[in-house]
């Protein structure tokens, strides 16, 4: 499952290492876009594949951030 970047910015942090098991909510990273940080949840429970952005990278809307195998 593909998860998508809810706005442009900036991303700040990653909460999580690749290959953790996540829960449904879990925050996964935090993005910062117009001065406003947003969080980015898991929408499923699963386990983390790979994060595709590092802390500092610059992302487009729906632009595939993560990738969770459930």
């Amino acid at each position: 499952m593909d998860i998508k970047s809810p706005a442009v910015g900036k991303v700040l942090r990653l909460a999580v290492a690749s290959g953790a098991q996540v829960a449904c909510g879990d925050e996964l990273m935090v993005i910062e876009s117009m001065k406003v940080e947003i969080p980015v949840k898991a929408p499923a429970s699963g386990r983390l594949v790979e994060f595709r952005v590092k802390p500092g990278d610059q992302i487009q809307r729906n632009s595939v951030i993560a990738v969770i195998e459930a």
